[in-house]
């Protein structure tokens, strides 16, 4: 009797295991693991999954070209991002870049140096990005340990940040 429970044992967990493969399987119309209109496998080897082709999946909001106010979440996003790859005293040269990456108009983005006047690190960074006739100017640095971000109109000039450290696309 005892043999006889462990087989039982057995053979129910076996069905336990099968049934986390069967649930784990990617669902839609067809059998458990097969694409719709697949052939079933014979074979008991284990399934390959291919890598997906095209583009990668996009969670960032869009960017909207009249006005920085509804583009200030994607900003801040984008400006964390760095933060998360690089720590507080991220390059604000590489910031830029993922502005434009993001698509924001490179002609409108911009950024100061990362040294100050005399050669010495600078506490804070600013990097802008100017959309329509505003601008979303954010600042980050150790000295704030933060993103400071706002909403500003753009200078009668154009562009966003005066100085003479100011760097541009």
């Amino acid at each position: 009797m005892r043999l006889f429970g462990t087989i039982a044992t057995l053979v129910c967990a076996s069905f336990v295991l099968a049934g986390c493969s069967f649930i784990g399987t990617s669902g839609g119309s067809g059998s458990a693991g097969q694409p719709s209109g697949a052939k079933p496998s014979s074979s008991s080897a284990a399934e390959e999954h291919p890598t997906p082709k095209g583009t990668k999946p996009n969670f960032l909001p869009a960017l909207d070209p009249a006005a920085a106010a509804p583009n200030q979440r994607l900003f801040v996003i984008v400006l964390e991002q760095g933060l998360v790859a690089e720590g507080i005293s991220a390059n604000p040269a590489g910031t830029a870049e993922r502005l434009r990456a993001a698509g924001f108009d490179p002609a409108g983005i911009s950024w100061t140096d990362t040294s100050t006047a005399i050669g010495l690190l600078s506490d804070t960074v600013f990097v802008s990005a100017q959309v329509g006739a505003e601008c979303l100017i954010g600042q980050y640095g150790v000295s704030i340990q933060t993103i400071a971000v706002t909403v500003a109109p753009a200078l009668p000039s154009g562009g966003c940040l005066v100085g003479a450290g100011i760097n541009h696309f």
